[in-house]
């Protein structure tokens, strides 16, 4: 087993990772209907077998249905086709050419045919498990177990459509650690990763099942916000803070970040514009003086340039009512 992973890992990166993504990708249509497009293509085939006679064979037309009805709809379904197309053979055989074709021998062909269709449904299932494996690990970032960038970017356009379809609000946040530079430096990038790890860890355990949460560069990080405008999602941010604002280990430095966080009424851009747009904000807060949040609402304008429309800076407002106050806790021990 170990050696299939082995072999099937060194085919997904030896440039079969396109078209692998695209079988991935299309795997999940509805089950029900694709056990029944399964039965009917078997029900098709027996038709076929039992006019074409004994002598010509349709067993691997029989396993290319096996085989897609389990990578589509799982290993239940396989089996039903399995089942399905084993009996389809064997009463094509015996009913149409029973004079030709002994009860013995046709019951002989049924239990091969079977077995071959049952490992087929074995190898098949465990083929879709090892792609939902490699699917998910090439979408994640091993150092903080969070999404890498392919896995926030792909999250963020599947959340766009949706946004779109619904008319509903959608806010993206970007943010970057601040004094990373130093800390690396001074304590070392073992403590700099241990800051990366524990900032994830808190993240990740304090948003919605509904928010994604990924590593999108060195020390830099983005949160998707669905169905969330920007009171809800400035609100979320700033509890946020204050959850990873804290030392990453006893005797470490303080952990803090700067945020940058877009909301979108209305058809978001693509990501890299989305990012982009988050990005610039989280520079407007680290010149503000670090461990704060610049917040827009953005009216996409789909001109050449794509320019965004400021409506509001939660950094400069907050510097201007309480000088000081998020600057606090920057420094390491």
């Amino acid at each position: 087993m170990k050696l299939i992973r082995t072999v099937l890992g060194g085919l997904w990166r030896a440039d079969f990772e396109s078209p692998l993504a695209v079988a991935h990708s299309k795997r999940d249509p509805h089950r029900v209907v694709v056990t029944a497009l399964a039965l009917i293509s078997v029900a098709g085939l027996a038709i076929v077998d039992s006019l074409s006679g004994p002598g010509v064979g349709f067993a691997v037309f029989y396993a290319l249905a096996v085989m897609g009805a389990t990578f589509h709809a799982g290993w239940v379904a396989g089996t039903i086709i399995a089942i399905s197309a084993s009996a389809a053979g064997f009463f094509a055989r015996l009913l149409y050419y029973s004079s030709d074709v002994s009860v013995t021998t046709a019951l002989w062909n049924l239990g091969n045919e079977m077995a071959v269709f049952m490992v087929l449904v074995f190898i098949t299932g465990h083929l879709r498990r090892l792609l939902d494996q490699l699917s998910a690990q090439s979408r994640l970032d091993l150092l903080t177990g969070s999404l890498n960038t392919r896995g926030i970017i792909e999250a963020f356009d599947t959340e766009r459509a949706r946004a779109i379809r619904a008319a509903t609000p959608l806010s993206i946040a970007f943010m970057d650690l601040d004094n990373m530079k130093r800390v690396n430096d001074e304590l070392g990038h073992a403590e700099g990763d241990e800051m990366l790890r524990t900032l994830a860890s808190s993240v990740l355990s304090s948003i919605r099942e509904t928010d994604i949460f990924g590593r999108v560069g060195g020390d830099e990080f983005a949160l998707i916000l669905p169905d969330t405008d920007e009171h809800k999602a400035l609100r979320a941010i700033q509890r946020l803070r204050r959850v990873v604002n804290r030392r990453s280990r006893p005797g470490g430095p303080y952990i803090s970040v700067s945020v940058g966080v877009v909301t979108f009424r209305r058809d978001p851009p693509d990501a890299a514009d989305a990012l982009r747009a988050a990005d610039a904000l989280m520079y407007t807060a680290k010149r503000a003086g670090g461990n704060r949040v610049a917040g827009s609402v953005l009216a996409w304008d789909s001109e050449p340039l794509g320019q965004f429309g400021m409506v509001f800076d939660l950094a400069e407002h907050r510097a201007r009512r309480h000088p000081g106050q998020d600057g606090e806790g920057l420094a390491t021990a």
